[in-house]
């Protein structure tokens, strides 16, 4: 144990005084981890919190290994909510969750989980990487109970601009709608036509919609670039876990900042996480998601929430955009969009990568129009890391770089063997084009038979060179 009675009673005495300060403040302030020192109270209290959560008998219901096991287990999801609209709210109650079980376990009232803000800073955040802490085992170190403290992450993660740095974020944050911010209402491919949600039943909880570039971007990739736990469903395992999904609910609270509203829909927001979390009692409690909506409710805020200067989009404008992105997926909607359909396009692979003319709507849309591809039923390789999509570049494979102006994104796999068995019908992706359409010159829909998408599989470091297949049923290409 890293903190025994002495030590408690001598950290409890050391934010005593930060303790008073707390009536002052209504609010706790998550902070930029790569601002504070390694004596900062917040990571003390972290620390402490995690090393009492190891050194407890692991069976017990409220060990550092079943707080994980609410995300997931070593090969398999558990509650948590990915590939649909409940990813945000869904992975705010659980930081929530662990925020609340640090206060209740040290008492003190003003912590905060930390951020890992991977667009500025791309290494680890020194608190994570030393194996020790004031010649004590650091459990931030490793995710990893006992005396065994073998780190299991990359030793040095790769996070290039590209995929994590400022420019991808803003790329992120110009999504209109938190459906194409924060992912698809699920659907139900298993019928024939597909049924989009239509109720709050739980039985939606374990449904996909269109995973969104927030998710599929820089979330995956952090994800998957970091491995050890980190790469696999267990990944609350690793303590850097926390501050990886902070800076990500971080990334909502500022798409909101900028002007932008969540839905109104009654299909996301009467939605109740039944049951999923845990108490340091060992009690469990549900979460709706109208509870989530706003940091403050839940007692925090960011150190650099500022509202900014731009016109906040009006509700009604929302739901207009919402209604239209919506149609993409929806096969009975009643609401007309320029859209076609690609079926039939086969398998891309490393050393063979997938270039396809597409199908594009002859119906007219208007230059304001933002143009989406949506992948769907998509299957992936256990063993690929990500797939680049290019338009218009059929040369377009693995050494083709991502500043290269036909790139448009990179879909980004976390989890791969425990995805494989989330449903049998594959996955979708929402890929908006529209900022790659304008570098080459085009606003809104192309000319029908002018646009062709490449798909470039790219393989893991270091795995086989077997199972790196990325095979779509169809794609759609729609203007909303």
């Amino acid at each position: 144990m890293m903190v025994g009675t002495a030590s408690a009673l001598a950290l409890a005495s050391g934010l005593a005084g930060s303790k008073g300060a707390s009536a002052q403040q209504t609010l706790r302030v998550r902070r930029n981890i790569a601002n504070m020192s390694l004596d900062d109270p917040d990571l003390v209290a972290l620390r402490w919190f995690v090393d009492e959560m190891r050194g407890r008998n692991q069976s017990n219901a409220t060990s550092w290994i079943k707080f994980a096991d609410v995300h997931g287990g070593s090969y398999s999801f558990n509650h948590c909510q990915h590939g649909n609209w409940y990813f945000l709210p869904w992975h705010r109650a659980y930081l929530d969750m662990y925020e609340k079980a640090v206060i209740a376990m040290t008492g003190y009232t003003r912590f905060a989980m930390p951020y890992w803000d991977w667009s500025n800073q791309r290494a680890y955040p020194p608190a994570f990487t030393a194996p020790f802490y004031k010649g004590k085992p650091n459990p931030l170190f490793s995710p990893l109970a006992g005396d065994d403290m073998r780190q299991v992450r990359k030793p040095v993660p790769n996070l290039p601009a590209a995929e994590t740095g400022l420019e991808k974020v803003r790329g992120v944050l110009n999504a209109t709608i938190l459906e194409n911010f924060g992912g698809g209402r699920p659907f139900d491919e298993s019928v024939t036509p597909p049924r989009v949600q239509n109720n709050v039943t739980p039985v939606w909880l374990g449904r996909r919609g269109a995973i969104s570039e927030l998710e599929s971007g820089p979330h995956n990739y952090v994800h998957d670039e970091v491995n050890g736990y980190m790469g696999f469903p267990a990944a609350a395992r690793d303590p850097l876990f926390f501050l990886h999904h902070a800076n990500v609910d971080r990334i909502w609270e500022n798409w909101i900042l900028q002007g932008h509203v969540n839905t109104t829909d009654p299909l996301w927001l009467d939605m109740v996480f039944p049951n999923h979390f845990l108490r340091l009692d060992g009690q469990r409690y549900s979460v709706r998601v109208d509870e989530l909506l706003r940091p403050a409710d839940l007692g925090y805020k960011y150190d650099d929430s500022r509202v900014a200067a731009r016109a906040t989009r009006s509700q009604a404008q929302a739901n207009a955009d919402e209604t239209r992105f919506k149609a993409l997926f929806n096969p009975a909607a009643t609401t007309v969009i320029p859209r076609a359909r690609t079926g039939n396009i086969g398998a891309a692979t490393p050393s063979a990568p997938l270039s396809t003319a597409l199908s594009v709507p002859s119906a007219s849309a208007s230059s304001g129009n933002r143009v989406f591809a949506v992948l769907r039923g998509t299957k992936f390789g256990s063993n690929l890391h990500s797939v680049r999509v290019f338009i218009n570049l059929p040369t377009a494979g693995p050494r083709t770089p991502t500043t290269d102006p036909h790139y448009v994104t990179s879909i980004n796999f976390f989890g791969n063997k425990a995805h494989q068995g989330m449903g049998s019908h594959g996955h979708c992706y929402s890929v908006e084009l529209t900022s790659a359409l304008k570098k080459l010159g085009q606003n809104g829909l192309p000319r029908p038979g002018s646009l062709t998408l490449q798909l470039v599989p790219m393989q893991r470091a270091g795995s086989p060179a077997t199972d790196l297949a990325f095979v779509p049923e169809m794609i759609d290409i729609g203007a909303v």
